[in-house]
């Protein structure tokens, strides 16, 4: 599929997609290979499907069961984030039915569905498992542990979910937990955003500030180069030029 995609100039992003999934849940990666054996080449279709009934019989994903583990020893109340919806189910009904209480949070939520949601998990939830776009906007400094169990490629992204636990009114330690999988694409997003949060932060200051006095919930890549832009021109150049050859390189965006 790689190769017909290069050979035919078109986008393999349906294939770093497919990546991730597989590295969130098997539930996850499940209707995206439904979707490529319709358009699939005919010779790629019995690689797919035999990829496809393995998917379906995985039960129990060990990315789970590290967030089990983690949930047990933690001192306090923990926020989850994936990025797929079926893998935010696939945590829910596992933590239930390990006696642990989720609260789904996700976008589909009405505005006051969201506060009733936050509501009990302040009251009488373990965990709140949150998809990216059910994060936004929403506050819970009460709590002070977060798991990202799928990790987004922009670490303005990443600073946006720690922020919803470290803001003002938190009175303990926040603990952060990315979950990535050795060898595979999540260890390079990883990596890349250790990177990219180095490189920001040598050149135009402290992120966690920038993104707390950001008043925009949906930062893009682009909102990043207007900072960049209104930082002092001086500034910005003198950063620059602190910053040794090859640390450029190697922390290039």
């Amino acid at each position: 599929e790689y190769q017909r995609c290069v050979s035919e100039n078109k986008s393999i992003l349906h294939l770093v997609t497919l990546q991730r999934e597989i590295c969130s849940s098997s539930f996850a990666v499940i209707n995206t290979l439904k979707d490529f054996m319709e358009s699939a080449a005919e010779e790629i279709k019995p690689q797919l499907r035999k990829l496809l009934n393995l998917a379906k019989g995985i039960t129990i994903n060990q990315k789970v069961k590290i967030v089990e583990e983690i949930l047990k020893k933690v001192d306090g109340q923990a926020v989850i984030f994936t990025e797929y919806l079926a893998t935010q189910d696939y945590i829910c009904r596992y933590l239930y039915n390990r006696g642990i209480m989720p609260v789904k949070f996700d976008g589909s939520l009405t505005d006051t569905q969201k506060e009733w949601a936050k509501y009990r998990f302040a009251e009488a939830g373990d965990v709140l498992v949150s998809t990216e776009a059910g994060g936004q906007g929403i506050n819970l400094q009460f709590c002070n542990v977060i798991i990202n169990y799928d990790l987004p490629w922009n670490p303005m992204k990443l600073e946006q979910r720690i922020g919803r636990v470290h803001r003002l009114g938190q009175s303990r330690d926040v603990e952060i937990y990315n979950l990535s999988t050795r060898g595979t694409i999540e260890e390079k997003v990883l990596n890349l955003l250790y990177q990219k949060i180095g490189l920001f932060e040598s050149v135009i200051g402290d992120l966690d500030k920038i993104v707390n006095d950001l008043q925009d919930e949906n930062i893009s890549e682009s909102d990043i180069f207007k900072i960049i832009i209104n930082t002092g021109e001086e500034k910005l150049k003198n950063n620059l030029e602190e910053l040794p050859h090859d640390h450029i390189m190697q922390k290039s965006f």
